[in-house]
């Protein structure tokens, strides 16, 4: 496969996942770390997820993994939902931003999972987007975004889910929410009943050092007028036809895509 071969030769590639697109280097090569904040235009503080392709990894990389974790396991993994635990040497502080924790997931798409194993290392794998823009969820995204910036982008479709990952913080005796994701409160509520979920638990201070991507940066921002359309269902989908151009995009509830078929992104 060209794209582990990249890899192995200390490369950056995008890749699919279920999710987003992520763009992915081997978490124990420095320089291929470096060319991943390089490419993203990401801040050096701002730290990135480490992608495994079997559970056993994780006890690899990580220690001080409780007990209530393993029943995130079994509900979760693999799915879209990252840990972070306390990190073992074998894990750069560049990958961390200096800091004593690790962000680990175990991706639900096998495509992810075959390119991972296939790599023969682990991969860090942020969206494959420039920092700041919307992630990408099919090639033709990031080809937009990094074309010409990196030497391989593998095509696996759309992603099934097309949201990131849930960010849940378990290197603390009481877990933290730190950013919600596609799985959602109430699932992870029913496996960790002590969970912490405030809102403004989802940010930091600007001197500080996020955990967890999203906290302190702007994240995942169109550089297009957004507008937000509140109402009665017949009122505004009415408004909508009447003055929504057919090539702008309109994000509604999935019981509500039939009304908009005649639109081109819906």
């Amino acid at each position: 496969m060209e794209g582990a071969r990249i890899l192995q030769s200390g490369g950056v590639v995008a890749i699919p996942t279920e999710t987003v697109y992520g763009l992915a280097a081997d978490a124990f090569n420095e320089n291929a770390i470096k060319k991943v904040f390089e490419v993203k235009g990401r801040p050096q503080d701002n730290p990135l997820l480490v992608h495994i392709y079997k559970l056993e990894q994780v006890y690899d990389i990580c220690k001080d993994i409780p007990k209530e974790a393993e029943r995130v396991f079994k509900a979760f993994w693999p799915g879209s939902v990252t840990l972070i635990f306390n990190k073992k040497e074998c894990i750069s502080d560049t990958v961390t931003a200096g800091m004593k924790t690790v962000a680990v997931r175990f991706p639900k798409s096998e495509i992810a999972r075959a390119i991972i194993k296939e790599s023969g290392t682990l991969l860090v794998a942020p969206s494959a987007n420039l920092s700041g823009k919307p992630s990408t969820t099919n090639a033709d995204h990031c080809f937009d975004d990094l074309n010409g910036k990196i030497p391989c982008i593998l095509d696996g479709g759309s992603c099934s889910i097309g949201l990131e990952s849930t960010i849940i913080d378990m290197s603390i005796p009481e877990p933290i929410l730190l950013r919600p994701g596609a799985i959602s409160v109430e699932e992870i509520c029913k496996v960790i009943p002590n969970l912490i979920y405030k809102k403004e638990l989802l940010s930091v201070e600007n001197s500080d050092i996020p955990k967890a991507p999203g906290m302190k940066y702007r994240h995942y921002a169109p550089d297009v007028p957004v507008t937000l359309i509140e109402g009665e269902y017949i009122k505004t989908s009415k408004w909508i036809k009447e003055n929504v151009n057919k090539n702008d995009v309109i994000i509604c509830f999935q019981e509500f895509l039939s009304e908009f078929k005649d639109y081109k992104y819906v």
